[in-house]
Protein backbone atom coordinates (compact mmCIF):
# COMPACT_ATOMS: atom_id res chain seq x y z
CA UNK A 1 0.00 0.00 0.00
CA UNK A 2 3.02 2.40 1.13
CA UNK A 3 4.78 1.65 -2.51
CA UNK A 4 1.17 2.38 -4.42
CA UNK A 5 0.78 6.15 -2.56
CA UNK A 6 4.59 6.73 -3.17
CA UNK A 7 4.11 5.72 -7.07
CA UNK A 8 0.36 7.07 -7.70
CA UNK A 9 -1.09 9.05 -4.70
CA UNK A 10 1.85 12.00 -4.86
CA UNK A 11 1.57 12.58 -8.41
CA UNK A 12 -2.11 12.71 -8.49
CA UNK A 13 -1.59 15.31 -5.76
CA UNK A 14 0.39 17.43 -7.56
CA UNK A 15 -2.29 16.91 -10.72
CA UNK A 16 -4.99 18.06 -8.47
CA UNK A 17 -2.93 21.32 -7.41
CA UNK A 18 -1.92 22.10 -11.02
CA UNK A 19 -5.90 21.56 -11.10
CA UNK A 20 -7.01 23.70 -9.01
CA UNK A 21 -4.62 26.45 -9.77
CA UNK A 22 -6.19 26.61 -13.33
CA UNK A 23 -9.94 27.27 -11.76
CA UNK A 24 -8.49 29.74 -9.18
CA UNK A 25 -7.15 31.36 -12.37
CA UNK A 26 -9.96 30.78 -14.33
CA UNK A 27 -12.21 32.83 -11.13
CA UNK A 28 -9.54 35.55 -11.52
CA UNK A 29 -10.02 35.93 -15.38
CA UNK A 30 -14.01 36.52 -15.52
CA UNK A 31 -13.27 39.67 -12.80
CA UNK A 32 -10.78 40.96 -15.25
CA UNK A 33 -11.78 43.94 -17.65
CA UNK A 34 -12.53 43.48 -21.49
CA UNK A 35 -10.08 46.78 -22.25
CA UNK A 36 -8.74 48.73 -19.44
CA UNK A 37 -10.97 51.89 -19.20
CA UNK A 38 -14.15 49.48 -19.75
CA UNK A 39 -16.06 47.56 -17.58
CA UNK A 40 -17.28 43.97 -18.02
CA UNK A 41 -21.02 43.77 -19.54
CA UNK A 42 -23.45 44.42 -17.17
CA UNK A 43 -27.30 43.02 -17.44
CA UNK A 44 -29.77 45.54 -17.38
CA UNK A 45 -33.24 44.43 -15.95
CA UNK A 46 -34.70 44.59 -19.95
CA UNK A 47 -35.85 40.91 -21.53
CA UNK A 48 -37.83 40.73 -24.78
CA UNK A 49 -38.78 37.56 -26.17
CA UNK A 50 -39.18 38.77 -29.88
CA UNK A 51 -35.82 40.96 -30.92
CA UNK A 52 -36.42 44.24 -30.35
CA UNK A 53 -35.86 48.03 -32.15
CA UNK A 54 -34.39 50.63 -30.23
CA UNK A 55 -34.24 54.15 -30.67
CA UNK A 56 -32.03 57.02 -28.75
CA UNK A 57 -34.41 60.22 -28.61
CA UNK A 58 -32.52 63.45 -28.84
CA UNK A 59 -32.25 63.59 -24.36
CA UNK A 60 -30.82 60.34 -25.12
CA UNK A 61 -33.80 58.27 -23.62
CA UNK A 62 -33.60 54.77 -25.10
CA UNK A 63 -36.76 53.26 -26.64
CA UNK A 64 -37.26 49.51 -26.97
CA UNK A 65 -39.86 48.37 -29.13
CA UNK A 66 -41.45 44.83 -28.36
CA UNK A 67 -43.58 42.47 -28.08
CA UNK A 68 -46.45 45.21 -28.47
CA UNK A 69 -45.14 47.82 -26.44
CA UNK A 70 -42.40 50.48 -25.70
CA UNK A 71 -40.15 50.72 -22.82
CA UNK A 72 -38.71 53.94 -22.45
CA UNK A 73 -35.30 54.57 -19.90
CA UNK A 74 -33.12 56.87 -18.85
CA UNK A 75 -29.62 55.83 -18.58
CA UNK A 76 -26.83 57.35 -17.04
CA UNK A 77 -23.10 56.97 -16.61
CA UNK A 78 -23.39 54.47 -14.22
CA UNK A 79 -26.32 52.44 -15.81
CA UNK A 80 -28.64 52.90 -13.66
CA UNK A 81 -32.32 53.99 -14.75
CA UNK A 82 -34.66 56.78 -14.03
CA UNK A 83 -37.85 57.76 -15.82
CA UNK A 84 -38.97 54.05 -16.38
CA UNK A 85 -42.52 53.97 -18.31
CA UNK A 86 -44.23 51.43 -20.48
CA UNK A 87 -46.41 52.45 -23.47
CA UNK A 88 -48.84 50.23 -25.29
CA UNK A 89 -47.62 51.35 -28.47
CA UNK A 90 -46.69 48.22 -31.03
CA UNK A 91 -44.36 49.63 -33.56
CA UNK A 92 -44.32 48.27 -36.94
CA UNK A 93 -41.32 45.47 -36.82
CA UNK A 94 -39.07 45.98 -40.06
CA UNK A 95 -39.24 49.79 -39.54
CA UNK A 96 -37.32 52.32 -37.84
CA UNK A 97 -38.98 54.74 -35.23
CA UNK A 98 -39.24 58.15 -33.75
CA UNK A 99 -39.92 59.04 -30.37
CA UNK A 100 -39.60 62.26 -27.93
CA UNK A 101 -40.95 60.31 -24.53
CA UNK A 102 -44.76 61.29 -25.42
CA UNK A 103 -45.18 60.74 -29.07
CA UNK A 104 -44.33 57.58 -31.26
CA UNK A 105 -44.00 58.19 -35.09
CA UNK A 106 -43.71 55.07 -37.12
CA UNK A 107 -44.66 53.75 -40.25
CA UNK A 108 -48.33 51.61 -40.08
CA UNK A 109 -50.14 49.58 -42.77
CA UNK A 110 -48.32 52.03 -45.81
CA UNK A 111 -49.14 55.38 -43.40
CA UNK A 112 -46.71 57.11 -41.33
CA UNK A 113 -48.85 57.44 -37.87
CA UNK A 114 -48.15 59.62 -35.00
CA UNK A 115 -49.12 57.88 -31.54
CA UNK A 116 -49.69 59.76 -28.36
CA UNK A 117 -51.77 58.48 -25.52
CA UNK A 118 -52.53 55.71 -27.52
CA UNK A 119 -54.58 57.62 -30.25
CA UNK A 120 -53.53 57.45 -33.45
CA UNK A 121 -53.16 60.36 -35.98
CA UNK A 122 -52.20 59.68 -39.83
CA UNK A 123 -49.58 61.91 -41.13
CA UNK A 124 -49.31 61.52 -44.56
CA UNK A 125 -50.68 58.50 -46.81
CA UNK A 126 -49.20 56.04 -49.52
CA UNK A 127 -45.93 56.05 -47.78
CA UNK A 128 -43.34 53.20 -48.53
CA UNK A 129 -40.39 54.06 -46.34
CA UNK A 130 -39.09 55.61 -43.13
CA UNK A 131 -35.50 56.76 -41.80
CA UNK A 132 -35.13 58.08 -37.77
CA UNK A 133 -32.29 59.88 -36.50
CA UNK A 134 -32.56 61.91 -32.93
CA UNK A 135 -34.05 65.16 -34.22
CA UNK A 136 -35.38 63.95 -37.93
CA UNK A 137 -37.96 61.72 -39.18
CA UNK A 138 -37.71 61.19 -43.09
CA UNK A 139 -40.20 59.38 -45.37
CA UNK A 140 -40.70 58.31 -48.77
CA UNK A 141 -43.24 57.47 -51.29
CA UNK A 142 -40.81 55.28 -53.76
CA UNK A 143 -38.57 57.88 -55.09
CA UNK A 144 -39.76 61.02 -53.51
CA UNK A 145 -38.12 61.88 -49.87
CA UNK A 146 -39.82 64.63 -48.18
CA UNK A 147 -39.02 65.52 -44.21
CA UNK A 148 -42.18 65.60 -41.46
CA UNK A 149 -41.06 68.29 -39.48
CA UNK A 150 -42.10 66.97 -35.51
CA UNK A 151 -42.01 70.93 -34.13
CA UNK A 152 -44.06 72.92 -37.13
CA UNK A 153 -46.20 69.63 -37.80
CA UNK A 154 -45.83 69.62 -41.54
CA UNK A 155 -44.54 67.71 -44.45
CA UNK A 156 -41.77 69.03 -46.61
CA UNK A 157 -40.53 67.20 -50.07
CA UNK A 158 -36.97 67.50 -50.50
CA UNK A 159 -35.82 65.49 -53.38
CA UNK A 160 -37.23 63.19 -56.32
CA UNK A 161 -34.52 60.05 -57.54
CA UNK A 162 -35.11 58.86 -60.99
CA UNK A 163 -35.53 55.28 -59.18
CA UNK A 164 -36.82 53.77 -55.89
CA UNK A 165 -35.69 54.72 -52.28
CA UNK A 166 -34.72 51.18 -50.33
CA UNK A 167 -33.01 52.34 -47.91
CA UNK A 168 -31.71 55.49 -45.56
CA UNK A 169 -28.70 55.96 -43.18
CA UNK A 170 -29.18 58.96 -40.41
CA UNK A 171 -26.93 60.80 -38.62
CA UNK A 172 -27.47 63.40 -35.48
CA UNK A 173 -27.29 65.91 -37.13
CA UNK A 174 -29.79 65.37 -39.86
CA UNK A 175 -27.46 64.69 -42.58
CA UNK A 176 -28.24 61.23 -44.42
CA UNK A 177 -27.08 58.57 -46.80
CA UNK A 178 -29.41 57.74 -48.97
CA UNK A 179 -29.77 53.67 -50.68
CA UNK A 180 -32.04 54.39 -54.51
CA UNK A 181 -32.27 51.28 -56.46
CA UNK A 182 -30.43 51.08 -59.42
CA UNK A 183 -30.82 47.61 -61.21
CA UNK A 184 -32.13 44.76 -59.37
CA UNK A 185 -29.03 43.37 -57.62
CA UNK A 186 -27.28 47.27 -57.15
CA UNK A 187 -28.19 50.30 -55.25
CA UNK A 188 -26.64 53.65 -55.51
CA UNK A 189 -25.43 55.80 -52.48
CA UNK A 190 -26.36 59.38 -52.62
CA UNK A 191 -25.21 62.16 -49.41
CA UNK A 192 -27.95 63.96 -48.17
CA UNK A 193 -25.86 66.92 -45.93
CA UNK A 194 -27.57 68.77 -43.19
CA UNK A 195 -28.78 71.62 -45.33
CA UNK A 196 -30.93 69.23 -47.53
CA UNK A 197 -29.08 69.29 -50.18
CA UNK A 198 -28.55 66.27 -51.97
CA UNK A 199 -25.44 65.27 -54.04
CA UNK A 200 -24.93 62.96 -57.08
CA UNK A 201 -24.28 59.52 -56.78
CA UNK A 202 -20.87 58.88 -55.42
CA UNK A 203 -21.43 54.74 -54.90
CA UNK A 204 -22.58 51.38 -56.05
CA UNK A 205 -23.33 48.72 -53.70
CA UNK A 206 -24.92 45.29 -54.13
CA UNK A 207 -28.19 44.63 -52.94
CA UNK A 208 -29.12 41.06 -53.97
CA UNK A 209 -30.40 38.76 -51.69
CA UNK A 210 -26.75 36.59 -51.78
CA UNK A 211 -25.46 40.08 -51.54
CA UNK A 212 -26.08 43.14 -50.55
CA UNK A 213 -25.01 46.00 -47.73
CA UNK A 214 -26.01 45.42 -44.14
CA UNK A 215 -25.83 48.78 -42.27
CA UNK A 216 -23.74 51.48 -43.01
CA UNK A 217 -22.22 54.42 -40.88
CA UNK A 218 -20.58 57.68 -41.44
CA UNK A 219 -19.62 61.51 -40.55
CA UNK A 220 -17.78 63.81 -41.72
CA UNK A 221 -14.65 65.06 -39.93
CA UNK A 222 -11.77 67.54 -41.61
CA UNK A 223 -13.51 67.86 -44.32
CA UNK A 224 -14.34 64.57 -45.19
CA UNK A 225 -17.02 62.16 -45.57
CA UNK A 226 -16.15 59.07 -44.10
CA UNK A 227 -18.40 55.88 -45.07
CA UNK A 228 -18.21 52.84 -43.79
CA UNK A 229 -20.25 50.15 -44.84
CA UNK A 230 -20.82 46.31 -43.89
CA UNK A 231 -21.50 43.78 -46.78
CA UNK A 232 -23.29 40.39 -45.95
CA UNK A 233 -22.80 37.76 -48.69
CA UNK A 234 -24.17 34.21 -49.02
CA UNK A 235 -22.29 31.46 -51.18
CA UNK A 236 -23.30 27.85 -50.52
CA UNK A 237 -24.92 28.25 -47.85
CA UNK A 238 -22.27 30.22 -45.83
CA UNK A 239 -22.52 33.76 -44.92
CA UNK A 240 -19.63 35.96 -44.78
CA UNK A 241 -19.32 39.52 -43.05
CA UNK A 242 -17.25 42.26 -44.52
CA UNK A 243 -16.43 45.82 -44.06
CA UNK A 244 -15.91 48.33 -46.08
CA UNK A 245 -14.79 52.24 -46.21
CA UNK A 246 -14.31 55.52 -48.34
CA UNK A 247 -13.05 58.53 -47.51
CA UNK A 248 -13.60 61.47 -49.69
CA UNK A 249 -13.98 65.50 -49.44
CA UNK A 250 -17.69 66.86 -48.44
CA UNK A 251 -16.91 69.11 -51.63
CA UNK A 252 -16.17 65.82 -54.40
CA UNK A 253 -18.76 63.71 -53.08
CA UNK A 254 -21.08 63.38 -56.33
CA UNK A 255 -18.37 64.28 -59.23
CA UNK A 256 -17.47 60.58 -59.60
CA UNK A 257 -17.76 57.30 -58.57
CA UNK A 258 -15.86 56.32 -55.32
CA UNK A 259 -14.76 52.38 -55.25
CA UNK A 260 -14.93 50.64 -51.38
CA UNK A 261 -11.76 49.83 -49.89
CA UNK A 262 -11.93 46.39 -47.47
CA UNK A 263 -10.86 46.73 -43.96
CA UNK A 264 -9.64 44.11 -41.47
CA UNK A 265 -9.79 44.47 -37.88
CA UNK A 266 -6.96 42.30 -35.28
CA UNK A 267 -7.28 41.93 -31.87
CA UNK A 268 -5.25 44.18 -30.10
CA UNK A 269 -4.11 41.75 -27.66
CA UNK A 270 -2.99 38.86 -29.86
CA UNK A 271 -2.98 39.99 -33.30
CA UNK A 272 -4.95 37.59 -35.01
CA UNK A 273 -7.79 38.95 -37.64
CA UNK A 274 -10.92 39.15 -36.28
CA UNK A 275 -13.54 36.91 -38.10
CA UNK A 276 -16.98 37.72 -39.15
CA UNK A 277 -16.80 41.52 -38.75
CA UNK A 278 -20.22 43.78 -39.33
CA UNK A 279 -21.79 46.35 -37.27
CA UNK A 280 -19.48 48.80 -37.85
CA UNK A 281 -20.37 52.36 -36.46
CA UNK A 282 -18.12 55.30 -35.85
CA UNK A 283 -18.76 56.73 -32.17
CA UNK A 284 -17.39 59.47 -30.24
CA UNK A 285 -15.87 57.23 -27.22
CA UNK A 286 -14.25 59.83 -24.46
CA UNK A 287 -13.74 62.13 -27.27
CA UNK A 288 -12.25 60.13 -28.97
CA UNK A 289 -13.04 58.71 -32.58
CA UNK A 290 -13.60 54.71 -32.33
CA UNK A 291 -15.09 52.19 -34.42
CA UNK A 292 -17.42 50.10 -32.59
CA UNK A 293 -18.13 46.87 -34.38
CA UNK A 294 -19.63 43.25 -34.00
CA UNK A 295 -16.92 40.27 -34.40
CA UNK A 296 -16.90 36.59 -33.64
CA UNK A 297 -15.71 36.03 -29.99
CA UNK A 298 -11.93 34.66 -29.53
CA UNK A 299 -11.77 33.53 -25.78
CA UNK A 300 -12.10 29.94 -24.34
CA UNK A 301 -16.10 28.91 -24.30
CA UNK A 302 -16.84 31.48 -26.94
CA UNK A 303 -17.98 29.22 -29.60
CA UNK A 304 -20.42 31.03 -32.15
CA UNK A 305 -20.70 33.88 -30.20
CA UNK A 306 -20.34 37.65 -31.06
CA UNK A 307 -18.57 40.41 -29.13
CA UNK A 308 -18.26 43.63 -28.95
CA UNK A 309 -14.86 45.01 -30.16
CA UNK A 310 -13.82 49.28 -30.28
CA UNK A 311 -11.05 50.21 -32.66
CA UNK A 312 -9.11 53.72 -32.67
CA UNK A 313 -10.30 55.09 -35.93
CA UNK A 314 -6.83 56.30 -37.66
CA UNK A 315 -5.73 56.18 -41.46
CA UNK A 316 -5.45 52.88 -43.63
CA UNK A 317 -7.27 49.63 -44.28
CA UNK A 318 -6.29 47.76 -40.72
CA UNK A 319 -7.30 48.67 -37.55
CA UNK A 320 -6.40 47.31 -34.61
CA UNK A 321 -9.55 46.11 -32.34
CA UNK A 322 -9.78 45.55 -28.40
CA UNK A 323 -12.87 43.96 -26.80
CA UNK A 324 -15.27 45.87 -24.85
CA UNK A 325 -17.98 43.07 -23.95
CA UNK A 326 -17.53 39.59 -21.90
CA UNK A 327 -21.06 38.50 -22.77
CA UNK A 328 -20.88 34.56 -24.05
CA UNK A 329 -24.13 34.83 -26.66
CA UNK A 330 -24.56 37.18 -29.99
CA UNK A 331 -23.89 40.60 -29.24
CA UNK A 332 -25.87 43.22 -31.60
CA UNK A 333 -24.74 46.46 -32.81
CA UNK A 334 -24.83 48.85 -29.79
CA UNK A 335 -26.31 52.16 -29.27
CA UNK A 336 -24.52 55.12 -27.60
CA UNK A 337 -26.35 56.98 -24.18
CA UNK A 338 -23.48 58.82 -23.13
CA UNK A 339 -19.69 59.85 -24.12
CA UNK A 340 -18.76 56.64 -21.58
CA UNK A 341 -21.54 54.48 -21.98
CA UNK A 342 -23.71 52.07 -24.69
CA UNK A 343 -26.09 49.27 -24.14
CA UNK A 344 -27.10 46.97 -26.57
CA UNK A 345 -29.41 43.56 -27.49
CA UNK A 346 -27.92 40.31 -25.90
CA UNK A 347 -29.27 37.04 -27.36
CA UNK A 348 -29.01 34.06 -25.38
CA UNK A 349 -30.47 31.75 -27.67
CA UNK A 350 -34.22 32.14 -26.15
CA UNK A 351 -34.74 35.58 -25.35
CA UNK A 352 -32.66 39.49 -26.06
CA UNK A 353 -31.32 40.70 -22.68
CA UNK A 354 -30.63 44.61 -22.81
CA UNK A 355 -26.83 44.76 -21.71
CA UNK A 356 -24.33 47.62 -21.31
CA UNK A 357 -20.94 48.78 -20.03
CA UNK A 358 -19.44 51.98 -19.11
CA UNK A 359 -16.28 54.02 -18.47
CA UNK A 360 -17.86 54.79 -14.96
CA UNK A 361 -15.21 53.89 -12.33
CA UNK A 362 -17.85 52.77 -10.18
CA UNK A 363 -19.48 50.72 -12.62
CA UNK A 364 -16.10 49.32 -13.23
CA UNK A 365 -15.46 48.55 -9.57
CA UNK A 366 -18.92 46.99 -9.70
CA UNK A 367 -18.51 44.75 -12.34
CA UNK A 368 -15.78 42.93 -10.77
CA UNK A 369 -17.31 41.92 -8.42
CA UNK A 370 -18.04 37.82 -8.32
CA UNK A 371 -21.62 36.79 -8.54
CA UNK A 372 -23.52 32.98 -9.61
CA UNK A 373 -22.94 34.12 -12.79
CA UNK A 374 -19.33 34.36 -12.97
CA UNK A 375 -18.49 31.35 -10.89
CA UNK A 376 -20.62 29.44 -13.04
CA UNK A 377 -18.47 30.60 -16.08
CA UNK A 378 -15.09 30.19 -14.11
CA UNK A 379 -15.81 26.64 -13.74
CA UNK A 380 -17.47 25.80 -17.27
CA UNK A 381 -14.71 27.34 -18.48
CA UNK A 382 -12.21 25.55 -16.59
CA UNK A 383 -13.83 22.33 -17.73
CA UNK A 384 -14.01 22.97 -21.57
CA UNK A 385 -10.03 23.48 -21.07
CA UNK A 386 -9.35 20.28 -19.50
CA UNK A 387 -11.42 18.67 -22.04
CA UNK A 388 -9.57 20.55 -24.74
CA UNK A 389 -6.11 19.56 -22.72
CA UNK A 390 -6.59 15.87 -23.93
CA UNK A 391 -5.82 16.90 -26.97
CA UNK A 392 -2.31 17.04 -25.91
CA UNK A 393 -2.12 13.33 -25.33
CA UNK A 394 -2.88 12.74 -29.19
CA UNK A 395 -0.93 15.31 -30.52
CA UNK A 396 2.25 14.72 -28.14
CA UNK A 397 1.78 10.93 -28.47
CA UNK A 398 5.22 10.82 -30.64
CA UNK A 399 7.60 12.21 -27.74
CA UNK A 400 7.71 8.13 -26.53
CA UNK A 401 8.72 7.20 -29.87
CA UNK A 402 12.54 7.50 -29.74
CA UNK A 403 12.30 6.01 -26.26
CA UNK A 404 10.12 3.34 -27.09
CA UNK A 405 12.34 2.66 -30.35
CA UNK A 406 15.55 2.65 -28.36
CA UNK A 407 14.31 0.18 -25.62
CA UNK A 408 12.44 -2.62 -27.89
CA UNK A 409 15.96 -2.24 -30.22
CA UNK A 410 17.97 -2.92 -26.45
CA UNK A 411 15.70 -5.74 -25.84
CA UNK A 412 16.24 -7.56 -28.72
CA UNK A 413 20.06 -7.26 -29.44
CA UNK A 414 21.00 -6.36 -25.65
CA UNK A 415 18.45 -7.87 -23.43
CA UNK A 416 21.36 -8.39 -20.76
CA UNK A 417 21.14 -4.77 -20.16
CA UNK A 418 17.62 -4.88 -18.75
CA UNK A 419 18.67 -7.93 -16.25
CA UNK A 420 20.94 -5.67 -14.07
CA UNK A 421 19.66 -5.15 -10.45
CA UNK A 422 18.36 -1.57 -9.59
CA UNK A 423 18.29 1.37 -12.61
CA UNK A 424 19.87 0.66 -15.95
CA UNK A 425 21.86 2.97 -18.14
CA UNK A 426 19.02 1.89 -20.58
CA UNK A 427 16.52 3.25 -18.29
CA UNK A 428 18.41 6.74 -17.50
CA UNK A 429 19.01 6.80 -22.06
CA UNK A 430 15.37 6.35 -22.63
CA UNK A 431 14.17 9.15 -19.93
CA UNK A 432 17.48 11.45 -21.19
CA UNK A 433 15.87 11.10 -24.91
CA UNK A 434 12.13 12.11 -23.76
CA UNK A 435 13.21 14.82 -21.62
CA UNK A 436 14.46 16.36 -25.10
CA UNK A 437 11.28 15.59 -27.07
CA UNK A 438 8.12 18.43 -25.50
CA UNK A 439 10.74 21.30 -26.24
CA UNK A 440 10.06 21.99 -30.00
CA UNK A 441 6.31 21.28 -29.21
CA UNK A 442 6.59 23.61 -26.31
CA UNK A 443 7.72 26.57 -28.38
CA UNK A 444 5.32 25.91 -31.19
CA UNK A 445 2.52 25.79 -28.87
CA UNK A 446 3.14 29.10 -27.22
CA UNK A 447 0.94 30.84 -29.87
CA UNK A 448 -1.06 33.53 -29.80
CA UNK A 449 -3.82 31.73 -27.61
CA UNK A 450 -1.74 30.62 -25.30
CA UNK A 451 -0.27 33.99 -24.42
CA UNK A 452 -4.19 35.56 -23.55
CA UNK A 453 -5.06 32.77 -21.51
CA UNK A 454 -2.27 31.81 -19.48
CA UNK A 455 -1.46 33.21 -16.41
CA UNK A 456 1.52 35.22 -16.20
CA UNK A 457 3.91 32.55 -14.68
CA UNK A 458 3.95 30.39 -18.28
CA UNK A 459 4.29 33.86 -20.23
CA UNK A 460 7.91 35.32 -20.05
CA UNK A 461 10.97 34.93 -23.05
CA UNK A 462 12.18 31.47 -22.44
CA UNK A 463 9.19 30.19 -20.45
CA UNK A 464 9.13 26.99 -23.03
CA UNK A 465 12.65 25.26 -21.94
CA UNK A 466 11.88 26.86 -17.89
CA UNK A 467 8.38 24.88 -18.03
CA UNK A 468 9.70 21.32 -19.80
CA UNK A 469 12.47 22.09 -17.25
CA UNK A 470 10.36 22.83 -14.14
CA UNK A 471 7.99 19.48 -15.23
CA UNK A 472 11.64 17.44 -15.76
CA UNK A 473 12.80 17.99 -12.81
CA UNK A 474 9.31 17.33 -10.80
CA UNK A 475 8.96 14.30 -12.59
CA UNK A 476 12.58 13.22 -12.21
CA UNK A 477 11.98 13.67 -8.26
CA UNK A 478 8.99 11.74 -8.46
CA UNK A 479 10.23 8.85 -10.37
CA UNK A 480 13.40 8.86 -8.21
CA UNK A 481 10.96 8.19 -5.17
CA UNK A 482 8.00 6.63 -6.16
CA UNK A 483 9.71 4.16 -8.73
CA UNK A 484 9.09 0.42 -7.73
CA UNK A 485 11.73 -0.99 -7.36
CA UNK A 486 10.52 -4.70 -8.26
CA UNK A 487 9.92 -2.58 -11.83
CA UNK A 488 11.77 -3.36 -14.94
CA UNK A 489 13.74 -0.92 -16.86
CA UNK A 490 10.90 -0.56 -19.47
CA UNK A 491 7.89 0.40 -16.92
CA UNK A 492 10.47 2.83 -14.74
CA UNK A 493 11.41 4.35 -18.10
CA UNK A 494 7.26 4.52 -18.75
CA UNK A 495 6.21 5.23 -15.54
CA UNK A 496 8.48 8.78 -16.18
CA UNK A 497 7.08 9.49 -19.47
CA UNK A 498 3.49 8.56 -18.15
CA UNK A 499 4.18 11.05 -15.26
CA UNK A 500 5.32 13.73 -17.18
CA UNK A 501 2.56 13.57 -19.81
CA UNK A 502 0.01 13.62 -16.92
CA UNK A 503 1.67 17.18 -15.51
CA UNK A 504 2.17 18.56 -18.82
CA UNK A 505 -1.81 18.20 -19.66
CA UNK A 506 -2.84 19.28 -16.45
CA UNK A 507 0.00 22.19 -15.75
CA UNK A 508 0.10 23.60 -19.65
CA UNK A 509 -2.11 21.79 -21.64
CA UNK A 510 -5.33 23.81 -20.86
CA UNK A 511 -3.97 26.51 -22.53
CA UNK A 512 -2.64 25.15 -25.77
CA UNK A 513 -6.03 23.99 -27.37
CA UNK A 514 -9.09 26.55 -27.60
CA UNK A 515 -12.17 23.69 -28.89
CA UNK A 516 -14.95 25.61 -27.74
Amino acid sequence: MREKWKAFGIPIGITLIFIATLFIHQLLLVKELPHPGWSRSIPLQASFEEKPQVFVDSEDRVHIAANGQVQTMKLNDGLTTSDEEIMKTKITRGFPFWSDGDQFIYYKEGNLVSTIDRQDQVLEEGITGLGTGKHDVYFWNDGTLSLYDTEKKVSIDLHTFSSVISEMHVANDGSAIIQVEKDNTHDLLYYLDEKKQVSEPFLTVDSSPNKKIDGLTFKVKDGNLIVFYNEKSRTQGTLAYNVFKIIAPVQDIGSSMLTGEKVEFVHSQTGQKLMSPGGAQLMTIDGKEMIVLTSEGTRVGDNNSISLYAAPFKKGSSFSAAPVSTTKHVSYPPVKISDEAMVWMNYDGDTYKLTGNSMNPEVIAESTNWSKSSVKEAFNNGVLMMFSSLVTIMTSFYWVLPSLFLLILMYIFKPNAFEKDGISWVEYLAIIIFMFMPISYTQNAMNAYFHVMAPGYLVFPGSAYAVTIFLSVITLVIWKYGRDPDWGSMSGAFYYMGMYMLFYITFIGPYIFNLY
